[in-house]
């Protein structure tokens, strides 16, 4: 087993970890057309990394075999509205490996340097959203103790021309979401492919779209992001 290092990103990894996201992208759309990455994701996820490695509530990771980036982990704290009990969580919004660096370990040791850094500043639960049609992603979260929790499901809204609204009200324009959002949504200015959340290395990607507690109540999720793993 090759010797994987784990260490804080720098903003001189962008060209690698960019690298990496493009593949992970392009095999996501490749996996499930319903991701459809825009044009310029490639240079909207650049934006992203940078604000992430800023930001003091999140935290970017890279993995390295014998000096080469050859994987990327990102996690966020995030918060939840009042009515919860459960208030702040940690966020994976990607864990993505190279292709060739799976089965390394790598995806595992993205993974508990993320919960390392939960648990230090006292969260609990993480959470991730897993690619319902990639096997390996949902493989590899399982093995880490993820289980499902949220599920997010997709449907097509009918064209004009299709079924009459049983209501029978006009359309009206859909409303503000609140600050902060639903537990577990995504910012909708976030660029992260799926919430790329993917585990290439360790074991295998996360679960169908879901939001998963595991272990002590963490899990973790890639880009499919994200992206398959192996232990």
């Amino acid at each position: 087993m090759s010797d994987v290092q784990v260490r804080g990103a720098r903003l001189e990894d962008e060209a690698a970890i960019r690298e990496i996201a493009d593949q992970e992208m392009a095999a996501q759309e490749a996996l499930d057309p319903r991701f459809g990455f825009r044009p310029d994701a490639s240079g909207r996820y650049s934006v992203y990394l940078r604000e992430r490695i800023r930001d003091l509530d999140s935290v970017v990771f890279v993995a390295e075999v014998g000096g080469a980036v050859v994987g990327v982990a990102i996690g966020t704290i995030r918060k939840q509205e009042s009515l919860f009990e459960l208030r702040r969580f940690g966020y994976i919004s990607d864990l993505m490996v190279k292709p060739a660096a799976r089965r390394l370990g790598v995806g595992r040791a993205l993974y508990d340097r993320l919960l390392t850094w939960f648990r230090g500043l006292g969260v609990r639960v993480a959470r991730m959203h897993v690619a319902a049609r990639s096997d390996e992603a949902r493989a590899f979260w399982k093995s880490v103790g993820a289980e499902p929790w949220l599920t997010e499901s997709w449907v097509d809204v009918p064209a004009a021309d299709g079924p009459p609204d049983p209501a029978g009200s006009e359309a009206k324009p859909a409303p503000k979401r609140a600050a902060g959002g639903y537990a577990g949504d995504l910012p909708d200015d976030d660029p992260s492919p799926a919430g790329m959340a993917d585990a290439s290395d360790d074991d295998t990607d996360t679960d169908d779209d879901t939001d998963t507690d595991a272990g002590d109540e963490a899990t973790a999720g890639e880009p499919t992001s994200t992206r398959g793993a192996d232990e």
